[in-house]
């Protein structure tokens, strides 16, 4: 996919939601990956890199994606 590409499926995935938790998630991930120093996203190693960016693809298919109210049952023992 090409930069402007990116950009725009980018911004068009902010515009389709209106939980304020995913924008902010949005935005926190972005500020971090573009500070100077200690981006995470420049820590991973080019494996690590494609791992994020293979499951970025798959979570476009509504299919390979789990509910909130699943992860939730799960990992419920954890609360």
């Amino acid at each position: 996919m090409k930069l402007a590409e990116l950009k725009s499926e980018f911004h068009r995935l902010i515009d389709e939601t209106n939980d304020p938790q995913i924008i902010e998630q949005f935005f926190d991930a972005m500020t971090q990956s573009l500070r100077t120093e200690g981006s995470v996203w420049r820590s991973l190693t080019s494996d690590q890199q494609q791992s994020v960016i293979d499951a970025y693809e798959e979570s476009k298919d509504a299919d390979d994606l789990t509910t909130l109210d699943e992860l939730k049952a799960k990992y419920a023992h954890w609360s």
